[in-house]
């Protein structure tokens, strides 16, 4: 599935996120998987048979005799530059303390695959099983990688059970009959099945405050004392905190410039141009993910009609060209230049990583203004960290 780049790059622009597209291992991973789900979850039950709806075919903005791109904008009819080289800006930078240390030891680093020994009562299994009714595989009674906790009650009476005393890489028969009153599938009420599971591993996890060296040894860790743990804990922290105050630093800029700026009047048909490429993307991935057309996905992914779906797309392309004019004005101001020759060659490097086949495939769905202004943004951001210094204000670090 391709990745989705034209929402991370407006998107993540209207929340002043991380520029060109931002870190494409979190903030892009973070949004596509947040889409995802909340789609997934919407539309799982949508009719997808039959071809996919064609999207309407309408003129490009860009296409139109009397288009200016930002490029080409006399930029200083539209934006007053705020003083950037001066300009007064903090960010938080997260505590690196005990409490977060050990919050982020308990959570992450304390945590591995026992295979030394038996499942037992309260572990967490991770299996694999197939449910066969007469021989035959039934729907939904199958899984892979499923996390189940031994004692929970999750499964039908039985297969919990069957599983204590199960030695990680070994596969068991659960011969089970489902509940008479089992109203998940009527079909499956009352009848004899086998579940054929194997068990991959047993989840451990232990507290910074009352682990063994032996637990930690059992889970498969690679520290072998307390100090270890807690050096390699530290330094995550650390490392963490270093990027959260990186990121919140560039969001932090990004503001201000904009808030301090003053736009003198705004280009409404480059509002519509990003409200077009925006559309023209996710019709691609309704049709391509689910079959159906824009305004069905909207009704199911987002539960509002077309109207109410314009309107706030119309507001969020507003902000998204005031910090575009912005963006624009400092690549100016600091000499900034964004050829068509690199716009093409970043595009070449970057089409495999987003599912394109190339690079102008990458450029024609997102379109070439909303992807030329992430690069601006990334090589001006870049520019402003080294002139601007960022105060750092410290908060306790989430858990």
């Amino acid at each position: 599935m391709k990745k989705k780049f034209v929402l991370i790059c407006m998107t993540g622009m209207m929340v002043l996120g991380l520029c060109a597209c931002g870190d494409k291992k979190t903030g892009q991973e973070q949004t596509s998987q947040t889409e995802t789900e909340t789609a997934d979850t919407a539309l799982s039950e949508e009719d997808t048979d039959g071809e996919p709806p064609t999207e309407t075919e309408t003129e490009k903005v860009s296409d139109r005799p009397d288009y200016v791109g930002f490029q080409d904008l006399d930029i200083e009819k539209y934006v007053t530059l705020a003083d950037y080289k001066n300009l007064k800006v903090s960010a938080v930078k997260p505590a690196v303390d005990d409490t977060a240390i050990e919050s982020y030891i308990n959570s992450s680093l304390l945590v591995g695959n026992i295979t030394g020994r038996a499942v037992r009562e309260g572990d967490v299994a991770d299996i694999d099983f197939v449910g066969k009714k007469d021989g035959e595989a039934f729907e939904g009674g199958s899984g892979s990688g499923y996390k189940l906790g031994i004692g929970t009650g999750s499964f039908i009476p039985g297969f919990e059970d069957g599983l204590v005393g199960v030695m990680p890489g070994e596969t068991v028969d659960l011969n089970l009959t489902f509940p008479e009153n089992y109203t998940q599938n009527p079909d499956l009420a009352g009848q004899e099945v086998v579940f054929t599971v194997t068990v991959n591993s047993i989840q451990g996890s232990a507290e910074y405050a009352t682990v063994t060296e032996a637990e930690m040894k059992e889970m498969g860790l690679a520290y072998q004392t307390k100090e270890e743990v807690w050096e390699a804990g530290k330094k995550a922290v650390e490392e963490r905190a270093a990027e959260t105050f990186a990121a919140n630093s560039q969001n932090a800029i990004v503001q201000k410039l904009v808030e301090e700026s003053e736009i003198q009047s705004m280009p409404d048909y480059l509002v519509e141009e990003e409200a077009q490429n925006y559309n023209h993307y996710m019709n691609s991935l309704a049709q391509s993910m689910y079959g159906i057309g824009l305004e069905d996905f909207v009704a199911g992914a987002y539960g509002m009609t077309m109207e109410q779906y314009n309107e706030q797309l119309d507001e969020m392309c507003t902000e998204v060209v005031r910090q575009y004019l912005v963006m624009e004005a400092a690549a100016r101001a600091e000499g900034i230049e964004i050829t068509d020759e690199l716009i093409h060659e970043q595009a070449d490097g970057e089409a495999a990583e987003y599912g394109y086949a190339s690079g102008s495939e990458l450029i024609d769905e997102v379109g070439y203004a909303t992807y030329r202004m992430s690069i601006v943004q990334e090589k001006v951001i870049g520019r402003l960290l080294e002139i601007i210094d960022v105060e750092e204000e410290t908060t306790q670090a989430a858990e």
